[in-house]
């Protein structure tokens, strides 16, 4: 048994940037509230405490699934990713699916310790194990659900927009919604391009990725289309402050440039050369949203 295959399973990289869509939905719900965003009061209110607990329970919850994924995809990943915890034998599958039980206790530990900062009560807890159950859900059968997998895989990725702006505030900032749609967008353009990498892989467990079902070249601009999508949800955040509604702060401009151009990068290189750039596609849109991420919470300062 290995420490770090029990770290490593959970995909600590992802799950980080995961939950930074928990930390952009309660700042700017609360700035959408106070007008303006005072770090100080990340000591001095509940919000720091509220950033912790909603945090922890998305990284807990996120790592399960990501665990469960593991398990389903062990002889996918034989072929894909024989590095991964299971298939090179660092863990095993009675161990991994008793973590899954334990992260999942964690994340709805966390959600419930939650409650008396929230502004939705015992709602706090029902949210979370919605969240939960829409990402075991996939991880255990996503990806052989072809295109409904990828939107339940994006959608609970980008959940953490809601929860963290619902326990804030009982109402959705409207530039919620566009970070929502741009972020679950770019997820699924990233999974398109997925589906073009481990289309040999796939075969093993029938997996119906487009690019399986449909075609490289169709997953291929399937995937260009999503991102053009995710680039028009980056700008419209901006193009609306110009307008003068203030839907975030004027540090929203900072990262908006460079998020933009990986994504694009991205659009082009799959739309080039699917096969061959198909990698390189997938890391251009993983840094586009991660830039995209830090410029939403930018915004909410």
């Amino acid at each position: 048994m290995s420490l770090k295959a029990f770290i490593t399973i959970t995909r600590p990289g992802n799950t980080f940037v995961g939950a930074l869509t928990v930390i952009i939905g309660v700042l700017t719900s609360y700035r959408s509230i106070t007008g303006f965003f005072d770090p100080t009061h990340l000591f001095t209110t509940q919000l720091g405490w509220v950033i912790l607990l909603t945090s922890l329970t998305y990284l807990s919850i996120a790592a399960a699934g990501n665990v469960v994924n593991d398990i389903y995809d062990l002889e996918i990943d034989k072929v894909n990713r024989p590095s991964r915890p299971l298939p090179s034998g660092a863990m095993s599958v009675r161990q991994a699916k008793a973590w899954t039980v334990i992260l999942v206790f964690l994340g709805l530990l966390f959600s419930f310790l939650t409650i008396p900062f929230s502004s939705v009560g015992i709602w706090t807890l029902a949210i979370a194990a919605l969240f939960c159950l829409i990402g075991l859900v996939y991880a255990a059968k996503g990806k052989v659900m072809g295109l409904l997998g990828n939107f339940a895989v994006s959608v609970s990725f980008a959940f953490g927009l809601f929860y963290g702006a619902l326990i804030t505030f009982p109402f959705i900032p409207p530039v919620i919604w566009v970070y929502f749609i741009t972020a679950a967008s770019l997820l699924q353009g990233r999974e398109a391009i997925k589906g073009i990498e481990d289309v040999e892989g796939d075969k093993l467990r029938d997996v119906q990725t487009i690019a399986r079902k449909y075609g490289i070249p169709t997953a291929a601009r399937v995937a260009a289309v999503f991102n053009v999508i995710g680039i028009v949800g980056f700008l419209l955040p901006w193009l609306v402050n110009w307008l003068g509604l203030s839907w975030t702060g004027p540090l929203y401009i900072i990262l908006l440039v460079p998020g933009t151009i990986c994504v694009a990068a991205s659009a082009m290189l799959i739309l080039r050369n699917p096969e061959k750039n198909a990698s390189r596609a997938s890391l251009a849109d993983k840094i586009g949203a991660f830039l995209g991420l830090v410029n939403f919470i930018l915004g909410a300062l």
